[in-house]
């Protein structure tokens, strides 16, 4: 419990302050007992004052090493303390007592010292133990001035200060109890009110920063996911802008390229009847030039270049593909029953290929439930996760990837999360790999359209991505997905990347 941590500490200082402020007095004893022997000619028993006094010394002196012992451990219990404090105001009140007794007892003007012991006591102490110590005090007091009166123990008279017979005159042993009385009460009234009070603002001071403090940090958490949620709309708009954009796009694209697909393959089969011909006629020219090149050269490397033609007529067919999917990732159906399990093993079916020199543990949830949505969209997710996870290991002799499903919130939501331990990203990357066109695979043909597209699926279906990464250590996806989403409602991304 904070609070008491706070009581803990505060008593452990308070006591540690007692500690000292007990050495001070020990040098003021010494220091009274040399003024009033030497200099006022004042008759004491020494012997038996300096033996409270090492009493007092010794004492102190254990509770000093105990304290400096649990300092040192930073231990401290409330309850023990508490006992402890209790403990040494009682020994005071004793060693006080007994040296109030062998300096003139009821004369001894040093017998209001009470009264500070009360306003320590209220410092430390409870008010019902401080009540209890300053009776205790009074009571130990009266019962040494009852023994002096009717002579059980012996009384300390200070010579030329007070008449010899004093402490057998019952009126002034009246006067002084009472006053003693009503100033020890009223000392421990008030001290330990201030103390009360002091304490009950202590604690609703603790209180209310505990309370600003979890405010704060509310208001720290709210912010970062109004940044992240700023983040997520942010990208919901690129994608829907760029969505309109790349459709008009892909459309205007993909006619002339089926053209040019269609006439390279005439043309193929052209030159393949055409080289025979032309073998037969180089045979009868020697210097035959076709485009301005001889023809052994022409025939050799023609073909070559009719299959990068083709080549790249095929990548530029399958990058509008990609974005004709990316711009139209609102039709088909949602409204199939999904396995996520058996959508998992499919897919690694699917890239067995790609995966097969790698670890690959599946970790699949028995009892996941069916969801609502699109199985077709949702495999292009996984192995597009999967692709991505192969390139990261790369050439790793120890690469391994891991495919866990779970059910969460109670059966209402699924989550589908792969790992591998490849390359991982920074952070600067991170906040960029769903943005449309943003590749790091430039050399080997990436177009950037692939987390754009699985965002947009995990968005269609209501769900939200995490990304966790660490540079050379390797990347999590986790794909968090609802059952079944609600109808009529556009879906809100949850902050995840």
């Amino acid at each position: 419990m904070p609070y008491r941590a706070l009581r803990e500490e505060e008593l452990f200082i308070r006591i540690e302050w007692f500690i000292k402020l007990r050495w001070i007095f020990l040098i003021g004893l010494l220091s009274t007992i040399f003024v009033a022997t030497q200099i006022f000619n004042v008759s004491l028993p020494l012997k038996k004052i300096l033996i409270v006094g090492g009493v007092l010394f010794l004492y102190n002196l254990i509770f000093y090493s105990s304290h400096r012992f649990l300092k040192s451990r930073m231990k401290a219990d409330l309850g023990r303390m508490q006992i402890e404090t209790n403990l040494q105001m009682a020994l005071d009140l004793v060693a006080l007592t007994f040296l109030i007794h062998y300096s003139g007892g009821v004369e001894n003007p040093f017998m209001f010292f009470y009264i500070f012991h009360a306003i320590i006591g209220s410092i430390l102490l409870s008010r019902i133990e401080v009540w209890v110590q300053g009776g205790g005090a009074f009571s130990l007091f009266v019962l040494f001035i009852v023994l002096e009166y009717f002579e059980i123990i012996p009384h300390y008279h200070l010579k030329g200060f007070f008449p010899k017979e004093l402490h057998q005159n019952l009126l002034y042993i009246s006067v002084v109890c009472l006053v003693l009385l009503a100033t020890i009460s009223t000392t421990i009234y008030i001290s330990s009110s201030i103390a009360k009070g002091l304490r009950d603002r202590e604690k609703e001071l603790f209180l209310t920063r505990n309370i600003l403090q979890r405010k704060t940090e509310d208001l720290e958490k709210a912010n970062l996911e109004l940044i992240e949620k700023q983040k997520q709309l942010v990208q919901s708009e690129k994608l829907a802008s760029l969505g309109q954009l790349v459709s008009g796009i892909a459309h205007e694209i993909n006619n002339p390229i089926q053209f040019i697909q269609g006439n390279l393959h005439i043309f193929q089969e052209a030159f393949e009847n055409i080289i025979p011909i032309l073998d037969i006629y180089s045979e009868n020219q020697q210097n035959l030039e076709i485009a301005r090149l001889k023809y052994p050269f022409f025939k050799e490397h023609i073909q070559v270049l009719v299959n990068d033609m083709d080549k790249g007529s095929e990548r530029i067919r399958n990058i509008i593909r990609d974005l004709k999917t990316f711009a139209r990732r609102d039709e088909g159906r949602m409204d199939e029953a999904v396995d996520l399990n058996e959508v998992v093993r499919v897919c690694t079916r699917l890239v067995h290929n790609k995966i097969k020199h790698y670890q690959v543990e599946e970790s699949l949830d028995p009892d996941l439930p069916q969801l609502r949505g699109s199985e077709n969209k949702l495999e292009q997710v996984v192995i597009a996760t999967l692709i991505n996870a192969a390139e990261a290991i790369g050439e790793s002799p120890n690469g391994a990837i891991q495919i866990i499903t779970r059910a969460e919130d109670g059966g209402k939501s699924v989550s589908l999360s792969i790992s591998d331990n490849g390359s991982g990203m920074s952070e600067e990357l991170k906040d960029k790999i769903f943005d449309p066109f943003f590749t790091t695979k430039h050399r080997t043909g990436g177009t950037g359209l692939g987390l754009s597209i699985t965002y947009g699926i995990i968005q269609e279906h209501g769900g939200h991505i995490k990304v966790d990464s660490q540079v050379g250590k390797g990347t999590t996806f986790t794909y968090h997905l609802p059952v079944d989403r609600l109808k009529g409602v556009p879906n809100e991304p949850d902050p995840g990347y």
